[in-house]
């Protein structure tokens, strides 16, 4: 059973493959239903959806690159979320040089090109990608000069954006009223500017959350402030198990469906070795260069992920991990239990499977 109390202390777990920064954790177990029995069949036609892929960074890299010139890509993904701007302790936003701002223009000019729309996410980090200790983001963001700084300055870094993103995620409980004093701050400036306001918000599947410091985040109040929930259904296992879960997320997307915007279910491209010294994100090539390394015999989880299990230095690790097959069995899952307009945020952008998004096109209607 995985343990919902630890996924505060858990969303600073740091780098998922090239540092995919953010590890939520929600109590449930995998359980033991076989697959058809969840609506997970092969041959379930996939939905249309809105899809959003997320990058770690302010740049593409060619991989990247390639993917998003390839026609499966550009029938799934409709934008691209550099998750990359973060905030100084003045309320000032990162990058801060003209080189690295001019970069990162370029970046966007180039998406807009290749027909991507593009959402700059802020999350509060340092620049090494580890995020702030919990009571440092609190402060900051109780205090009403950082806010109305940090909007000035985000509405002056994304000018040539489509969107924003906010990922406050870890903030404490405690700093309820004020995580929604920041967006209200933020909201009309960068809707007077045009852009799409949205918003991480933890994988809740209940009120009172469910989760630690999930109440940090007042959905009703935030609702009126953002046009889009962005709901962290990832890293589903504290323990060795799935990244992801189709029910759990599904129930955490109904619930924020309830403030009545537009919502995003999240998925993993990503995996996690469980090891004796703690977690570590690695990428679905590197998963399965693992398990030949070490001649490990893969095996498939009851919501699709596959693991495998080996010993490095004396030490035993176990990975899960998401591929083509388990990805497209959880959309074949919302094709059923999520309406079409939930969108889809594709976290970790660069680990996935290679041939994920052209073998979700040819399933997808």
């Amino acid at each position: 059973m995985q343990n919902a109390r630890t996924w505060s202390a858990r969303c600073a777990l740091g780098a998922i493959a090239s540092a995919l920064a953010l590890v939520l954790v929600a109590c449930k177990g995998e359980g033991g239903e076989p697959i058809d029995a969840v609506g997970l069949a092969q041959e379930t036609p996939l939905p249309k959806r809105k899809g959003t892929v997320l990058v770690d960074g302010c740049a593409i890299d060619p991989f990247q690159d390639a993917t998003l010139s390839a026609p499966g890509t550009r029938k799934i993904v409709d934008e691209v979320l550099l998750h990359c701007l973060v905030p100084r302790d003045n309320g000032a936003l990162g990058p801060a040089d003209s080189s690295a701002r001019g970069a990162l223009r370029r970046t966007i000019e180039e998406l807009h090109l290749k027909g991507y729309k593009v959402s700059l996410g802020v999350a509060f980090t340092d620049e090494t990608g580890a995020r702030y200790d919990p009571s440092r983001t609190a402060q900051l963001v109780g205090e009403p000069t950082f806010r109305a700084t940090f909007a000035e300055s985000l509405v002056a870094v994304a000018n040539t954006a489509d969107a924003v993103d906010l990922d406050l995620l870890g903030v404490p409980q405690g700093s309820r009223v004020n995580v929604t004093a920041l967006v209200r701050e933020v909201s009309p400036k960068l809707r007077d500017a045009k852009k799409t306001l949205g918003i991480f918000i933890p994988p809740s599947v209940a009120t009172p959350s469910d989760l630690p410091d999930g109440e940090a985040f007042d959905r009703a109040s935030l609702a009126p402030l953002v046009d889009r929930f962005r709901v962290m259904t990832l890293d589903y296992s504290e323990t060795p198990g799935p990244t992801t879960d189709p029910g759990w997320a599904t129930d955490a997307v109904r619930l924020a469906q309830n403030a009545k915007r537009e919502t995003y279910v999240s998925l993993p491209l990503y995996g996690v070795d469980f090891g004796p010294r703690g977690l570590r994100g690695v990428s679905v090539v590197e998963a399965r260069g693992l398990a030949a390394t070490y001649g490990a015999t893969l095996s498939r989880g009851a919501t699709g992920s596959q693991f495998f299990s080996y010993v490095a230095l004396g030490e035993p690790h176990e990975v899960w991990f998401d591929d083509t097959a388990s990805t497209a069995q959880a959309l074949g899952a919302f094709a059923t239990s999520l309406p079409r307009d939930v969108g889809v945020l594709y976290y970790g952008f660069g680990a996935e499977d290679p041939s994920l998004f052209s073998s979700i096109a040819e399933r997808t209607e």
